[in-house]
């Protein structure tokens, strides 16, 4: 039997159709499937292409970049060394206050990341380098205000207290002891001068403040008794005198501090 022509258009228009849509399919002959892109290969892809960038040294445009992976891809595996790499870029630049700010967000908001002890240790070195130097254009450092000296000292105080054996303790001990060393000569420094001006009493506890906190630097310590025990003595205080002078023989015995103050100790005896 013949079919009609109106059946005949029918059949065609299926047949059009169910070969269009066999044609969509993709075939076993036409290569691999093209899966579409994740999260995570966003995510890495982007935080690639920003280390690139880090890589070359060209910090602004790094900073640029790992900020759009910490924030675009938060949840990734890649976001908190972004975070952490950011704060680098500031560190690498000198600019030590946004390196501060951004370490310090990243031990708060990851604070059981591994890479804390070292973002620590950054904010740490981020205070000490921006410790004025002592070019000779400038007064000394020791007569400088020290604001910042005590905000490094701080901060290295605490990572070598939390992280003693992790492996930039050494660097932050010396850095410490230089920064202990500056605040010693500060105290010693604003003695003398009220010593010049008459101003005992104001001397007296500068030099009480440093023989209380720098005994581990007998090179200020020592000096700093001897003259507080001669202060001690000017002021009318001879037992304190007497007790400061016994402390520093007793302590250096071999400095020559030791032996003026066994002869500060015969003059008080007469």
């Amino acid at each position: 039997m013949i079919p009609r022509p109106a059946m005949r258009s029918k059949l065609a228009r299926l047949s059009l159709l169910w070969a269009l849509s066999m044609g969509a399919l993709p075939s076993a002959g036409c290569g691999p499937t093209v899966k579409p892109e994740t999260y995570a290969d966003s995510a890495r892809a982007a935080f690639e292409d920003a280390m690139e960038v880090f890589g070359d040294e060209d910090w602004p445009e790094a900073i640029k970049r790992l900020t759009v992976v910490k924030n675009r891809y938060a949840y990734s595996q890649y976001a908190a060394t972004a975070e952490l790499r950011i704060a680098d870029a500031w560190f690498e630049q000198d600019k030590y206050v946004e390196a501060i700010d951004a370490y310090r967000g990243f031990v708060q908001s990851r604070p059981n990341h591994p890479d804390v002890p070292l973002a620590m240790y950054r904010i740490a070195v981020s205070y000490d380098e921006q410790q004025s130097s002592d070019f000779f254009l400038f007064p000394p450092a020791y007569e400088k205000d020290q604001a910042v000296t005590r905000d490094a000292t701080r901060a290295l105080e605490v990572y070598v207290e939390r992280y003693p054996s992790d492996r930039n303790a050494a660097d932050a001990q010396a850095r410490l002891r230089r920064c202990r060393e500056r605040l010693a000569d500060y105290e010693l420094y604003v003695a003398g001068f009220y010593l010049r001006d008459e101003r005992t009493a104001s001397a007296r506890g500068r030099l009480e403040r440093v023989v209380s906190e720098f005994q581990d630097l007998p090179d200020r310590w020592a000096p700093a008794a001897l003259t507080l025990s001669k202060v001690y003595g000017a002021l009318g205080l001879k037992a304190e005198a007497r007790q400061m002078a016994a402390r520093l023989i007793e302590a250096q015995p071999k400095r020559p501090e030791a032996d003026q103050a066994r002869a500060f100790l015969a003059q008080l005896g007469r």
